[in-house]
């Protein structure tokens, strides 16, 4: 009995303390609390935060009108912008709110200042393009104002990767590749990844620009992460580089199921006209249709269950495709057109060389019909190629001469209507945030421009194919310029020439 009249004592006391710090007044403690609590704050934000503060006070954020509890959740905006961070704390009954202004940092801003260090096993052994070294490397960023290594591991080898770009220019891209599936600056787990040098793109961010259009176009596929980092090969500095990701089906990333041996399975697909400068044969994966080479890149030709009516299969289909377009009129059972038209629109905005001749990706789903992308290789777009009609006037990718499947489309009246249609959608809901967006981002790696030009001198020397304008954009800043200058002054022709009888007509200039 005794026992039990202690038990009873202690539960009432405990709800009686309960109560007592329910209805006392904690205003004053908590204002006394603001300076410390967002001192805590960043003035840089491109992490998930937490303050460090007792667990008897409640704390919600909101930034940039994302609320969460007790940790915000970082989500990376499209643009570095100033926000509001909303602290708002509880204890009791009472609650105050803090507010500090920071600035939110885009995944892929420079002021996130990404350092890759690479080490190699065997000192200055030769790098080569096709065959991997053993490399030790450490991975580290500038993470809610406090520089992080993030990764540090010598399970990762290292290549060349790239055609012209390896053997024409002496600052020389780089494939990097983990024996594990691993995540560096927040993109996805993959083994694979990238490194661009971009030395004949004095902006150093045409293929981000690319890459960040093709995030807000809705109907395609996958967007490529980027990260602009200065790279360290055994404690050399190396320049400024662009890391994205590798163009491949994986789980992490662009995923559907691709079985080697299963005819009616998905397929990953490459147009590469370099298949004739290579004087290769259909077979191994490649395929002709009207003369177009195609390779398939997954399933893997190479594993011993692939078989040769697997190319079979997909050639018949595009070529069944194909007739959709030019005669039958069905394409649309063989082709996802919304797709198609995200796809073409950013290589015609960016007038890209390469839309009729390789890095076109292509996909098919088991059952499904064919989609293009993810989109590749824009650093000789934006105004940056002088051996073609570079200029922001008239049209290019549909052209008899560059890409076929585009040039069937747009032969189509139905099509260039959507094309029209969703053009507009890009001028009002797209265009205003790139333009926005262009120069934000080129100010964020800008000091670390100037040291990579340090290293290698660029402004004012021709680099094949650099034309006028881009050596007389003598700075880093009239690089930025020029490239969104170049992307105003195209959109605008193309909005205006999409009025025009002749664009009606499926006049393009041939």
């Amino acid at each position: 009995m005794k026992k039990i009249f202690v038990f009873i004592f202690l539960i009432f006391i405990s709800i009686t303390l309960t109560a007592c710090e329910a209805w006392r007044d904690f205003t004053e403690e908590l204002n006394a609390m603001e300076d410390t609590l967002l001192n805590q704050i960043p003035e840089y934000l491109n992490a998930d935060f937490q303050l460090s503060i007792d667990d008897d006070y409640r704390v919600m954020y909101d930034v940039d009108g994302i609320i969460s509890e007790d940790m915000y959740t970082y989500v990376s905006p499209f643009y570095d912008r100033k926000v509001d961070v909303k602290v708002k704390v509880s204890r009791g009954t009472s609650e105050v709110e803090f507010t500090k202004t920071v600035t939110l940092l885009s995944s892929d801003s420079g002021h996130n200042h990404y350092q890759i260090n690479i080490h190699r096993d065997i000192p200055n052994e030769t790098i080569m393009l096709d065959t991997y070294i053993g490399i030790r490397v450490e991975v580290k960023w500038i993470k809610n104002g406090i520089t992080t290594t993030e990764v540090t591991t010598d399970e990762v080898k290292l290549r060349g990767r790239g055609n012209s770009t390896w053997y024409a220019y002496p600052k020389k891209p780089y494939r990097m590749r983990f024996d594990k599936n691993t995540s560096i600056f927040g993109m996805p787990e993959a083994k694979n990844y990238v490194l661009l040098a971009e030395y004949a793109d004095t902006s150093l961010m045409r293929n981000a620009v690319a890459h960040k259009m093709s995030q807000l176009f809705t109907h395609l596929n996958y967007a490529q992460q980027i990260r602009f980092i200065d790279l360290y090969i055994d404690d050399s500095y190396q320049g400024l580089y662009v890391l994205t990701e590798q163009v491949e089906v994986h789980p992490n990333k662009l995923y559907f199921e691709t079985l080697p041996g299963v005819i009616d399975t998905g397929y990953f697909f490459e147009l590469d006209m370099r298949f004739y400068e290579w004087q290769l044969e259909e077979g191994n994966g490649w395929f002709l249709v009207d003369r177009h080479p195609y390779e398939i890149k997954e399933p893997d030709p190479e594993d011993p269950a692939y078989l040769d009516a697997q190319a079979e299969f997909l050639q018949n289909y595009m070529y069944r495709m194909e007739y959709g377009l030019t005669v039958a009129g069905d394409y649309e059972e063989y082709l996802n057109v919304d797709n198609a038209i995200d796809f073409f629109l950013i290589h015609e905005i960016s007038k890209n060389v390469d839309v009729g001749w390789s890095s076109v990706y292509m996909m098919k789903e088991q059952g499904g019909r064919i989609e293009f992308g993810p989109i590749w290789d824009f650093d000789f777009a934006f105004g940056n190629t002088d051996y073609i009609d570079y200029g922001p006037e008239n049209w290019y990718g549909m052209r008899d001469w560059k890409n076929r499947l585009f040039g069937l489309m747009m032969a189509r009246p139905e099509i260039r209507e959507r094309f029209k249609l969703r053009y507009q959608w890009y001028m009002n809901d797209v265009l205003p945030e790139l333009l926005i967006m262009i120069p934000i981002l080129g100010e964020s790696f800008a000091s670390q421009a100037e040291h990579n030009f340090e290293k290698w001198p660029r402004y004012g020397i021709y680099t094949w194919p650099n034309p006028n304008e881009m050596l007389e954009a003598n700075t880093h800043e009239k690089q930025i310029e020029y490239l969104k200058d170049y992307l105003e002054q195209r959109s605008l022709w193309i909005l205006q020439e999409l009025e025009y009888t002749r664009y009606a007509q499926g006049n393009f200039g041939d």
